[in-house]
């Protein structure tokens, strides 16, 4: 009963601890700051991805009232000239708006704050590219993240059957499998339906509603399950597909 707790406990510290490295290392991560204007700490988030119908909305913090500026945009980086809106002071929150685009499509964003004279581009000068995604719904984030952080509990648990005397690594990887089947073949696909606004409009190629880490992770789990059944050392082969699982979600973004 003991090795069971330490084994269980094990898993939700290893799952935690790589899911924040799948967040630090998450190439849609937004780029976070500060910077200082006459001794006043200025912060800002610009993100990388924007999931809605409208526009985005650009939020920056300071207790700065007479902080001003504009937000700047381009489609592309092939020099085009810089797009300008207002940033409106409100509440010690300086917001400004980039427009809609289409799903996929990709803007160039910055922002340049003025106060009494001084100017500041920021993040910098090259700005930050921001794509275009259709809203989707809470519910459907939810159950996504939802089912894939229970998907690598399991799968870590299982693989540290291979330290278990008494390993229930068949019954375990059941669960593992309808979880990431959950995950992969529903959750992924609605997800993507979504953010590509395709839902009563067209229908998108098989390839975009099925990621490549989507179906390694299927065809990963698949073979995993013949081989618990099949290898007399299965207790090695869960660990090979627990820690293969990880690598598949690290290399191959879903």
């Amino acid at each position: 009963m003991k090795q069971q707790i330490i084994l269980w406990i094990s898993a939700a510290v290893i799952t935690i601890v790589y899911i924040f490295l799948l967040r630090m290392t998450d190439p849609q991560k937004p780029v976070t700051g500060t910077v200082e204007i006459n001794a006043t700490k200025v912060g800002f988030k610009f993100d990388r991805v924007y999931r809605g119908n409208g526009n985005y909305k650009l939020i920056i913090l300071s207790e700065l009232k007479d902080l001003g500026g504009t937000v700047q945009f381009k489609e592309d980086d092939s020099g085009a000239y810089w797009k300008s809106a207002p940033l409106k002071y409100e509440g010690m929150v300086l917001t400004g708006y980039v427009p809609a685009h289409k799903p996929l499509s990709q803007v160039i964003y910055r922002a340049e704050l003025k106060y009494k004279g001084e100017t500041i581009l920021i993040p910098d000068k090259k700005g930050v590219e921001l794509e275009f995604m259709g809203r989707v719904s809470p519910q459907i984030m939810f159950w996504y993240y939802a089912a894939l952080f229970i998907g690598i509990f399991i799968s870590n648990r299982i693989g540290l059957e291979y330290f278990n005397e008494d390993e229930k690594i068949k019954k375990l990887s059941f669960f593992a499998f309808i979880m990431f089947v959950f995950y992969s073949m529903l959750l992924v696909p609605v997800k993507i339906t979504y953010e590509l606004s395709a839902f009563e409009k067209t229908i998108p190629q098989i390839n975009q509603l099925f990621p490549m880490g989507a179906v390694l992770l299927i065809v990963l789990w698949i073979a995993g399950i013949i081989s618990f059944f099949n290898l007399k050392n299965r207790k090695l082969a869960a660990l090979v597909v627990s820690i293969l699982t990880m690598a598949v979600l690290l290399i191959f973004r879903t």
